[in-house]
C-alpha cells in the first residue's frame, strides 16, 4: 500500500506537470478508479485548466464516437487540457478492434485540433491500444500509471506476467477488467459482460488459477438461465457456443450439449446444410461428442463439415483446420497412420507459410505429428518431434497448461526406452502444472496418475504402481468417468498388474471393463483391445480355463495381424504362447 501511495503520488506530481507544460498531443493515464484522478487533476489544476468528458455519461444509442466529438468536446471551453476518461466502455459497447481501428484512424484527426488530449483507460484497453492502434500509440507524449490498491478483485490470484505470451497478457488483463466489473457492479445480469468474461477464461483458463472456476461457474449459470428464457435466434449463436465450450470446459457436459444442438438445429433451419456457418456448428458439436467417446458421431459431423470447407474454399480457415485435425484423430483411432501425417503436414506447411518457422500454433501440429511416430514404434522421431513442440511454447512464453501433453509424451517415450528417472522428471512437471491449472480434483489427473503408475512399474515398484491406479480409479469414480477412454487405460494396466501379481480373479474383471470400452471406442482393430484380449487370456490361464483363454488370445492374434501383419513381433510371440495353451488342452 505504502509503495503504491508514494508511486500514485509521483506519477500524479509528473501528469500535472505535463499538463502545464504541454500545449497539444496525446497523453495517456491508466486506472482503475478513473473517476477519482480526474477529480484530483481537477482540483491541482483548477477546473477552469481543463476540459472533462466521461464516456460513461454517453448513450450508447449515439453509436461509437467520431473525430467531431472530440472537436466538439475540445470547443466547450478555452482550456487546452481535454481529459476523456473510460474509454475501455466503448470496446463493451461497440467491440474491442472495432474501437481500437477507429481510434487508430483519428490519430491525425484528433492532433489537428491543437489541444493537448488525456485518454484515460484501464490496464487492458491500455494495452490492447498498444498491441491494435500502432499509430495511434506510438504519438502518445507521455503515459501514467495510477494504482487503487484499496480495489482488489476478490478472488483473484497474482499473475506471473513473465510467465505469459503477449497474447496471454492481453486477455488475462481483459478477463481481470471484466471479473471486476462484474464484481463491482450493483445490477446483475449484464450478459454481454459476462460472456466477454467466459470467452477471456477459455482462451486463457491454463494459465490461471483453478480457483476460477468458481467464479466462471456462476457466471455461466447466469448466462445458461437468460438465454432459457428467451428465444434464441441466429444473431445469439456466436454467444452461445461461447456458453457450451464454458460449460464443456468446466467438466459439465451435460450442460453443454443442450446448447451445442440447439445451433445445429437453429442454424439447419435458418442457413441450410450447406452454409460454411452449418459447418462450424457441426464442429463444434462433433468436438463435444470426441470429448464424450462417441466417434461415429464425431466422424460422420467432421467429415460433412470438411465437404462444406472445401467447396467453399475454407479448407484452411481455422474452423477448416480444427476440422481437419480432429479428423487426422479418428484416422489414427483406425491405424491409418499414413493417412493421420498427411493431414497434419498439409497444415504444418500452410502455418509456416503464412506465420513462420517459429509460430507457437506449430506446436501442437508438431505434437501430433509426434504422436503419430509414437504409435507406429518410430520413438526416436516422435521425441525430436515433442521436443520442437516443447521449444516452440517456450520461445512463445506458453509455459501454462500448454505443457501438459507435451510432458506426458515425453515421459512415454522415455517409458517406452525403460528410462524410469527421466520419465518421472516429465511427468511430475505435466502433474504440477495439471494441479495449478486444473485442481487437484480434475479429470485431466487421471491420465497423469496412470502414466505415474507406468514409470514405478518400469522401476519395478510394485506397491507404488498399485498406489497410483488407485488414485487414477478413485479419481474415475468421483467424476464419474467410468466409461471413458481414459478409464479403459486404468483398467488395462490395473488388469495387467494383478494377473502379474497373481490377483487374478480381480485381473479378468479390470481386462473384460478395459476390453468392453475399447471396442467402442476403437473396435477390434486396436493395440490397447489387442493387449488387453491378452492380457485376460494370461489371467484365464492361470485359472486353467485354457478354453477361454485359446478364444482371447486368438482374438488379440487376429487385432495384431489386421495391424501389423503376420510377421511382427506380437503375433510371433502370442503364436508360441498358443501352442503352450494347447498343450494343456491335449493333456
Amino acid at each position: 500500500m505504502g509503495n503504491d501511495t508514494q508511486n500514485n503520488e509521483e506519477q500524479l506530481e509528473m501528469l500535472l506537470m505535463t499538463l502545464e507544460d504541454v500545449k497539444h498531443g496525446i497523453c495517456l493515464f491508466q486506472s482503475r478508479n478513473q473517476a477519482k484522478w480526474v477529480s484530483h487533476i481537477q482540483e491541482r489544476l483548477g477546473k477552469e485548466k481543463v476540459i472533462v468528458h466521461n464516456i460513461a455519461n454517453d448513450d450508447e444509442k449515439n453509436g461509437m464516437v467520431s473525430s467531431q466529438d472530440f472537436r466538439r468536446w475540445a470547443c466547450e471551453s478555452d482550456a487546452k487540457v481535454v481529459i476523456v476518461y473510460n474509454m475501455q466502455l466503448l470496446g463493451l459497447r461497440f467491440g474491442d478492434e472495432e474501437v481500437v481501428e477507429k481510434l487508430n484512424f483519428m490519430r491525425d484527426q484528433i492532433l489537428a485540433i491543437g489541444k493537448l488530449f488525456v485518454f484515460g483507460v484501464s490496464a487492458y484497453f491500455d494495452l490492447l491500444l498498444s498491441r491494435k492502434a500502432r499509430d495511434l500509440y506510438s504519438c502518445i507524449l507521455y503515459h501514467f500509471i495510477l494504482n487503487d490498491s484499496e480495489e482488489r478483485i476478490v478472488g483473484i490470484r497474482g499473475f506471473d506476467w513473465n510467465e505469459l505470451s503477449s497474447d496471454d497478457i492481453l486477455e488475462t488483463a481483459r478477463y481481470k477488467e471484466m471479473k471486476e466489473r462484474i464484481q463491482n457492479s450493483k445490477e446483475k445480469g449484464d450478459i454481454s459482460t459476462y460472456l466477454t468474461c467466459m470467452n477471456s477464461w477459455n482462451v486463457i483458463r491454463e494459465c490461471i488459477s483453478y480457483q476460477e472456476k468458481e467464479f466462471v461457474t456462476f457466471i455461466a449459470e447466469e448466462v445458461d438461465k437468460q438465454y432459457k428464457q428467451k428465444e434464441i435466434e441466429l444473431a445469439d449463436v456466436e454467444n452461445i457456443w461461447i456458453l457450451a465450450q464454458t460449460w464443456l470446459q468446466l467438466e459439465k457436459r451435460e450442460n453443454s450439449i443442450i446448447w451445442y444442438e440447439k445451433v445445429l438445429d437453429i442454424v439447419r433451419d435458418k442457413l441450410g446444410e450447406e452454409h460454411e456457418i452449418y459447418a462450424d456448428a457441426l464442429v463444434a458439436c462433433a468436438n463435444y461428442y470426441e470429448r464424450i467417446g462417441d466417434y461415429a458421431i464425431c466422424e460422420k459431423y467432421y467429415d460433412q463439415a470438411i465437404k462444406i470447407y472445401n467447396e467453399k474454399n475454407m479448407k484452411y480457415s481455422e474452423m477448416g483446420r480444427q476440422a481437419l485435425q480432429r479428423k487426422a484423430i479418428i484416422y489414427r483411432r483406425k491405424a491409418k497412420f499414413g493417412e493421420a501425417l498427411n493431414i497434419y503436414r498439409d497444415i504444418l506447411d500452410y502455418q509456416i507459410n503464412k506465420y513462420g518457422d517459429n509460430y507457437y500454433g506449430n506446436a501442437s501440429i508438431y505434437n501430433d505429428m509426434g504422436t503419430v511416430h509414437e504409435e507406429r514404434g518410430e520413438l526416436t522421431r516422435a521425441l525430436v518431434h515433442y521436443e520442437k513442440a516443447l521449444e516452440l511454447l517456450d520461445s512463445a512464453g506458453k509455459k501454462g497448461g500448454w505443457m501438459i501433453h507435451i510432458y506426458q509424451n515425453i515421459c512415454m517415450i522415455y517409458l517406452k526406452n525403460g528410462d524410469g528417472n527421466t520419465a518421472w522428471k516429465y511427468i511430475r512437471n505435466a502433474k504440477k502444472i495439471t494441479e495449478d491449472v486444473y485442481g487437484k480434483n480434475s479429470i485431466q489427473l487421471i491420465n497423469i496418475y496412470n502414466s505415474m503408475s507406468g514409470v514405478w512399474s518400469v522401476r519395478e515398484r510394485s506397491d507404488k504402481e498399485f498406489e497410483y491406479l488407485q488414485k487414477a480409479l478413485e479419481l474415475i469414480k468421483e467424476t464419474n468417468m467410468e466409461n471413458s477412454e481414459i478409464a479403459a487405460y486404468v483398467y488395462h494396466n490395473m488388469g495387467r498388474m494383478l494377473c502379474l501379481s497373481g490377483a487374478v480373479e480381480d485381473a479378468i474383471l479390470y481386462c473384460r471393463y478395459a476390453i468392453n470400452i475399447l471396442k467402442k471406442v476403437y473396435g477390434e482393430k486396436n493395440e490397447l483391445t489387442a493387449s488387453s484380449y491378452e492380457v485376460l487370456a494370461h489371467a484365464l490361464y492361470q485359472i486353467s480355463n485354457y478354453i477361454e483363454a485359446k478364444n482371447n488370445i486368438d482374438k488379440a492374434r487376429n487385432i495384431y495381424v489386421s495391424l501389423y501383419g503376420k510377421q511382427n513381433e506380437h503375433v510371433k510371440r502370442i503364436d508360441e504362447y498358443i501352442l503352450r495353451i494347447i498343450g494343456q488342452l491335449n493333456n
